[in-house]
């Protein structure tokens, strides 16, 4: 951006920050420097922004909670734009259902709330659907983005309808029924244009104990905690599952567990999680990622495509 941009980028949002280096912004704990990030816990100044920067040419990006994200070293230009949330942000509604048919529990709420605080707000309410997504890292708004999932769910399960801008910062209320989703990717339509922001997400839930949800949600943290890598720096699952199979078995048949490349190694107790061990440069996972693609298509005939969005 040249001066006369930078100057009403920071008129349009005040908590503009330059060259902010995204290593904290990633799990993985590693990355390069964004051009100018913009965190935002409403949506107000949202629509200009998003109009100047479609008037300016000036590339944009959304960012959810960093969960499943890898930038590469260097400066990557344009604007970034981070929703935040807290549990104002949530609300809950009831939505009468027709005749005969059982009352709509429905959670709405801010896309930049961190999953896990959506999950805590249900849990207090005494509302259950969502149990399967604990110990999902990252944002409401990018667990829809990716329709993530865990335990056989997936988000697009109990998804009821989102709220979104597009590039010229026009409005758009979408029915679930509208978006179309597939395996860890959720493609609007092209109302939205080819970029778009989540700002709001309303998901189906039903009534149930606080006991009872607690119970499952312990059970599935449990058996994450036996089979995952935990307390070190990742993306989660780095690579999406081939159909009728799993990417951890087959980096594992590969003989592949515990193989580093620098300080990124992939982990000895599962097989799809690229750790990285203190200070691996983001060359050092992806070069770990191309070895884990190239022996695991010699060894199965397999091409594993990353899960994890690379900048």
């Amino acid at each position: 951006m040249n001066s006369a941009q930078q100057q009403e980028l920071k008129r349009l949002c005040p908590t503009v920050r330059w060259q902010v280096d995204m290593a904290a912004y990633s799990t993985f704990r590693t990355g390069g420097t964004v051009e100018a990030l913009v965190e935002v816990d409403d949506c107000v100044c949202l629509p200009e922004l998003l109009r100047w920067l479609d008037t300016e040419k000036v590339p944009w990006q959304t960012l959810g909670g960093g969960s499943n994200i890898l930038f590469t070293s260097g400066q990557h230009q344009g604007v970034f734009i981070r929703l935040q949330g807290g549990m104002g942000d949530i609300a809950w509604q009831h939505v009468h259902a027709e005749p005969g048919k059982p009352e709509q529990q429905l959670v709405d709420t801010g896309a930049g709330v961190s999953m896990a605080l959506l999950l805590a707000w249900c849990l207090r309410a005494q509302l259950s659907g969502l149990e399967f997504m604990v110990g999902i890292p990252g944002s409401v708004g990018g667990a829809v983005c990716m329709n993530a999932g865990a335990f056989g769910g997936t988000i697009s399960q109990r998804l009821f309808a989102v709220r979104c801008l597009n590039s010229r910062g026009e409005l758009l209320d979408l029915p679930a029924a509208a978006l179309d989703f597939q395996y860890r990717r959720t493609v609007f339509p092209l109302a939205c244009t080819d970029k778009y922001i989540i700002v709001r997400v309303s998901v189906c839930m039903q009534p149930d104990t606080s006991e009872a949800i607690k119970g499952r949600m312990r059970e599935l943290l449990a058996q994450r905690k036996a089979k995952q890598p935990v307390g070190v720096a990742s993306a989660g699952s780095f690579f999406k599952n081939p159909q009728g199979d799993y990417a951890g078995r087959l980096i594992e048949q590969a003989g592949l567990k515990g193989y580093a490349c620098g300080q990124a190694v992939v982990s000895p107790r599962h097989g799809n999680f690229l750790v990285n061990r203190g200070g691996a440069s983001p060359e050092d996972i992806l070069a770990l990622m191309r070895v884990v693609q190239e022996r695991v298509y010699e060894s199965s005939g397999i091409l594993l495509e990353p899960e994890v969005r690379i900048y």
